[in-house]
């Protein structure tokens, strides 16, 4: 919960459109997905915990199956953002691509401390801003995204829908540059 305000906050002070909820349980994450679906909004960001089976919610632990089952419908030619650790997987990918439009599931790879992954989603969402206000595009998204684990080291797993295949890419930071200061 601490994760959806501290997002919540940074959104909206860069001037984005943000509806935030409190779920507890898989009849209200369903509840959630058709207000979704009906929306006019085209990213829809879970922040749970999670494991490489599903997602926890206080009170339902949802597998990554019945996750896409839920999310599925509302995902026409959206996204998906998890900030659930380590569950953005591709039994959860191969199952939503399937049965939807959807174009892409981005989340963390491993177990990120809770400032890190909050400071990575806020940032990633502020770089796609300053890209394009409008739009994610694929490129742009690889591109933040790589930016986004340069700077604090994490990774992310990305699937990308091509024609109902996922298309999956690890972010990871890259080859450390290094930097020597002296005094002449």
């Amino acid at each position: 919960m601490k994760e959806r305000h501290a997002l919540e906050e940074i959104l909206w002070s860069a001037g984005r459109q943000v509806l935030s909820y409190y779920i507890r349980t898989a009849k209200e994450l369903s509840e959630l997905v058709s207000e979704f679906h009906d929306s006019n909004f085209r990213y829809l960001h879970l922040a749970c915990h999670g494991n490489a089976n599903g997602i926890q919610l206080t009170y339902d632990f949802i597998g990554l199956e019945e996750l896409a089952s839920i999310v599925a419908p509302a995902l026409q030619v959206r996204r998906l953002f998890l900030s659930a650790c380590q569950s953005t997987r591709a039994p959860l990918a191969r199952a939503l691509f399937r049965c939807s439009s959807c174009y892409s599931v981005i989340g963390p790879k491993d177990d990120p401390p809770f400032h890190d992954a909050t400071l990575a989603w806020a940032l990633f969402y502020s770089l796609m801003a300053k890209a394009n206000r409008e739009a994610m595009k694929q490129a742009e998204i690889k591109v933040q995204l790589q930016s986004v684990c340069d700077l604090l080291d994490i990774r992310f797993n990305a699937f990308f829908n091509n024609n109902g295949i996922p298309q999956h890419q690890v972010f990871r930071r890259s080859v450390r540059s290094t930097a020597t200061a002296t005094t002449d």
